[in-house]
């Protein structure tokens, strides 16, 4: 695969800059010059940029988690275990509390799957954050064109 397709990862996050974004109060508004507005989105961008590559990283290691996960099921699952307990589900059951690698994977899968839903949607709300600083350079645009319109 072409590296370039990763050239995203140079992407610096500045946390300070960030934090300034995510505490911004909308009361100061009129008080931040265009260039600042620009400079929020910009980073944003950034930030949702890194943020989806984190999240699909995220994803891609709990799929190979899940995998060696039903793999080593698959190994640990014989006749004898699947008669002992009436279900498929109740041996995996039994197999995941008796195997401390199966119960640690479990664990873990069960982690990734946490912090997936905790992010869920937010890519949607950055976005929305981002398209809300590009309106209010368009506003304020349009303001200074009526603006200069009045004066001519």
């Amino acid at each position: 695969m072409d590296s370039t397709l990763f050239s995203f990862n140079n992407i610096q996050i500045n946390d300070k800059f960030l934090q300034n974004i995510w505490t911004f109060d909308p009361n100061k508004l009129s008080s931040i010059d265009s260039l600042t507005v620009s400079q929020y989105s910009i980073a944003l961008a950034q930030y949702l940029i890194y943020f989806t590559f984190q999240r699909n990283q995220t994803k891609a290691d709990m799929n190979a988690k899940k995998r060696l996960f039903d793999s080593s099921v698959l190994l640990a699952l014989n006749k004898e275990v699947l008669k002992q307990y009436s279900t498929k589900t109740a041996a995996v059951e039994f197999l995941i509390c008796t195997n401390a690698e199966l119960s640690q994977l479990n664990t873990e899968i069960q982690d990734f799957q946490h912090e997936l839903t905790r992010l869920e949607g937010m890519d949607k709300s950055i976005s929305e954050y981002i398209a809300t600083f590009k309106r209010e350079l368009t506003r304020r645009e349009k303001e200074l064109q009526v603006t200069r319109q009045e004066r001519y």
